[in-house]
């Protein structure tokens, strides 16, 4: 996946320097960062997300971290994205195999799956998340960075997009993370209107268009905590389950 570059080392100075004081105050973001990497099953307290059973889908969720996720999981993961995304890339960064699968595999990456039963009993894969937890690399801020989200067409129009997205914003919120960020194609028009739907905004440090395009095929969105995280922090502490979190979050 293609990263951000500055427009200028003067103007990312600048940023640093503005952000400087606050980063050195907030200590705690490097161990916020590692919490969050330690954290076994994300979905653990969060009861509400263990399951999707809206507009005739009966999902459940189940989180990976890229070590535990089984082979064949990985491979339907690695295919899904080829297939949904392959055209978008081509139009940016290009598309290949190899750094995908290597992305898909990498040990910071985590996971949400979203399951199904076939006739048989089996559970089948239909949907994924890809997420991590990052520095930005402009600001310095802990953020939950989203690589992908991916469905399968027999589930996608059915909210479940927008059910994974309003969960990563509830994690940001309780690992201590400063905003959720990710990058998407300009030509990918469903996924932009779903993101922008959800409030998620340009960040201010966008890719430099290639020499002679007029502008870069992509664009990285940020959507930043509805409050501080310390204050958010407080607000957290007496909840004891994911109905209570997202009427905090979205009132």
């Amino acid at each position: 996946m293609a990263k951000k570059t500055s427009k200028g080392k003067e103007k990312k100075l600048l940023r640093k320097e503005e952000n400087a004081k606050a980063i050195e105050e907030r200590s705690f973001i490097d161990d916020a960062l590692r919490r969050a990497n330690k954290v076994d099953d994300l979905l653990k307290d969060y009861p509400a997300f263990h399951t999707y059973k809206r507009n005739g889908l009966d999902l459940e969720l189940q989180f990976h971290k890229a070590e535990a996720l089984p082979e064949n999981v990985l491979d339907w993961a690695f295919m899904l994205c080829k297939s949904n995304m392959e055209t978008f890339y081509n139009a940016s960064w290009g598309w290949h195999d190899d750094t995908k699968r290597s992305e898909l595999g990498c040990a910071e990456a985590r996971f949400i799956i979203a399951y199904t039963k076939a006739e048989t009993g089996k559970r089948e894969p239909v949907a994924f998340v890809h997420m991590r937890w990052e520095k930005d690399d402009t600001e310095g801020w802990p953020v939950l960075y989203c690589y992908d989200i991916q469905l399968e067409p027999s589930v996608q129009r059915k909210g479940l997009g927008r059910h994974l997205m309003k969960f990563l914003q509830l994690v940001a919120v309780k690992t201590d993370m400063h905003e959720v960020m990710l990058t998407v194609q300009l030509e990918n028009g469903d996924a932009l209107r779903m993101y922008r739907h959800l409030g998620y905004e340009d960040h201010w440090d966008q890719p430099e268009a290639p020499e002679g395009e007029p502008s870069a095929a992509y664009v990285i969105l940020t959507k930043k905590l509805p409050a501080s995280v310390a204050q958010q922090q407080r607000a957290l502490k007496p909840v004891t389950n994911s109905y209570q979190l997202e009427n905090i979050i979205y009132g």
